[in-house]
């Protein structure tokens, strides 16, 4: 009966694959007015969508296997023909980071030291730059690289090889292609599906395709979640004992994200070893080693280069006052929902979160050894900073791990009772849940917004006021800005002082206008937005409620 069912089911899914094929061609056809190109591209791709879900239906048997093939190759050319002809057109970044890793290449292959330089708008492809800075709380944007070297690295040759045009851009989008190829070739028989499924996936699609720079890092995680327990086991070959590691490496040295898998990786390393009689410290000491080598070999020519600007360059996003962002629970803040949030506050019950989740690991590692890294958004979900990104860029290692990793006998890892096993899950998730709260309470500023105008016909916004009362027993240098639908905010607005900034004394209340930075676009007709209140000291960021635009006539 299973035999008869399996077939069903596996052309049921490749044929949603090519149903995503034609998918893409449709919206591809909608971009003509961008290339004319895409007015032939598109059917073209629809109708091979088309074909293609009536060919899974007819392909006999024995050669389903190259028909799976040629299936994800067509995945592939879709991504590529519906996406490079946007690259090759564009002539601007869509992110700051990418317009920062093409800025540092271009310093490096001139012999100059990436990390010192401050980065200008006049030095960049962006549009409009304002619109793409990464702000800080204390009034500012991120203007230098922040970073570790192991983009520049692995990028630069391209730019050394002519590829020029938007390179980091090119090359994110053939990282990801990578990725696709890599979860291909490891899934087993009945999987090959996911690869197709995951390249042609929209959010990957629309991220990995214009300037999400964490592409880079995605192969490489998925070489480090590659067979990761082999390196105790020894059941496979030798090669793939210190891939892992050493891709892990080469992950953390492209961008911080990475940094928080290592816990796991070396947790599971000790479990592993344990279990299977071998020295535990030893063995340990032997992955890090692995680890820290490529780490130390793309990062140390730069620290040696301008100690100071590397250390400051690589960890800024942990010690900079990135003002509160994502689609997290951040978000409750950020859309007016609570009308404050205090970042560290949540940075400490994500933190909390991750040793409940690392305690999970231990305690349950039979199951958890397969889920952890599905598992590990949950814990970036909570920072004030849960980019959409951070949520779905370790999906394709999770699926790896999953797909690749032994299974370990049913047995707890820890011989203690389950209450206290329990114990040491609930409490630190518990205190998680306590601080989270806190992070919506007892704002510094209460913020009302007075009037605002708009100029133009409605198609700018002009002055606004804005009264800010002082909850607090310190004065307070307030940072506002405005923030339309999903758009990122196009800068901070000058008070209308001498001075052109604005303290608010312990307990005082001031009405102030507050003018807003050139060519700041006002919401479409009836479109959300509301009036950010940011401050440094003490760390927080208010909001007023969500407003509606008007018509022009109301």
């Amino acid at each position: 009966m299973d035999d008869d069912r399996t077939p069903v089911l596996t052309r049921s899914i490749w044929t949603f694959v090519w149903f995503a094929i034609l998918a893409v061609g449709t919206n591809a056809w909608g971009s003509w007015s961008i290339w004319s190109g895409f007015s032939v591209i598109g059917p073209v791709i629809a109708l091979m969508g088309v074909v293609g879900m009536v060919l899974v239906w007819v392909i006999p048997d024995s050669h389903y296997r190259g028909f799976e093939h040629v299936s994800f190759g067509a995945s592939i050319a879709t991504v590529l023909l519906a996406n490079g002809p946007l690259l090759a057109t564009n002539h601007d970044f869509n992110t700051d980071s990418a317009a920062f890793n093409q800025r540092a290449m271009q310093l490096l292959v001139k012999g100059k030291d990436p990390y010192t330089a401050r980065f200008k708008a006049s030095h960049l492809l962006l549009k409009n730059a304002t619109h793409f800075w990464t702000y800080t709380l204390n009034g500012t944007h991120v203007d230098k690289l922040s970073y570790p070297a192991g983009a520049l690295v692995l990028q630069t040759p391209f730019l050394l090889l002519g590829l020029r045009h938007l390179t980091t851009d090119w090359v994110d989008l053939f990282a990801w292609f990578a990725a696709a190829a890599i979860l291909y070739v490891v899934s087993p028989r009945n999987e090959k599906w996911l690869a197709p499924l995951l390249v042609l996936a929209s959010m990957f699609t629309f991220l990995f395709a214009n300037g999400d720079t964490d592409a880079m890092f995605v192969p490489f995680m998925m070489l480090a979640a590659l067979r990761w327990d082999d390196f105790i086991t020894r059941t496979g070959p030798k090669w793939t004992r210190w891939l892992g590691p050493v891709s892990l490496g080469i992950a953390c040295s492209i961008k911080q994200m990475p940094w928080f898998t290592v816990p796991f990786f070396l947790v599971g390393i000790a479990i592993e070893a344990n279990a299977h009689g071998v020295p535990v410290a030893r063995t340990l000491a032997r992955y890090v080693g692995f680890v820290a080598a490529p780490i130390v070999a793309i990062n140390l020519p730069f620290f040696i280069w301008s100690p100071g600007a590397w250390l400051h360059g690589t960890f800024l996003p942990l010690t900079q006052p990135l003002i509160p962002d994502g689609q997290g629970l951040v978000s409750l803040a950020t859309h007016g929902v609570a009308r404050v949030v205090h970042p560290m506050d949540l940075q400490l019950a994500a933190a909390l979160l991750l040793v409940g989740l690392l305690a999970s690991f231990v305690i349950w590692y039979p199951k958890m050894k397969r889920a952890w890294l599905f598992a590990l958004p949950l814990i970036l979900f909570v920072p004030s900073r849960s980019l959409s990104t951070y949520l779905v860029d370790f999906i394709p290692a999770a699926f790896v791990i999953v797909l690749t990793t032994t299974r370990v006998p049913e047995v707890n890892s820890l011989e203690v009772r389950p209450w206290l096993r329990r114990g040491v899950v609930a409490v630190p998730t518990m205190l998680a849940i306590v601080a989270a709260t806190f992070a919506f309470l007892s704002p510094p500023l209460g913020v009302k917004l007075d009037k605002y105008s708009s100029v133009d016909d409605n198609q700018y916004f002009g002055d606004m006021k804005v009264t800010l009362h002082n909850n607090t027993d310190q004065a307070i240098t307030p940072h506002v800005m405005v923030v339309v639908g999903s758009d990122h905010p196009d800068g901070f607005w000058r008070p209308n002082t001498r001075s052109g900034s604005l303290t608010v004394a312990a307990h005082e209340t001031v009405t102030t206008t507050f003018i807003p930075p050139a060519h700041c676009w006002a919401p479409d007709h009836e479109e959300n937005w509301l009036v950010e209140v940011l401050t440094s000291s003490p760390s927080a960021l208010m909001t007023t409620p969500a407003y509606h635009w008007p018509y022009p006539n109301e």
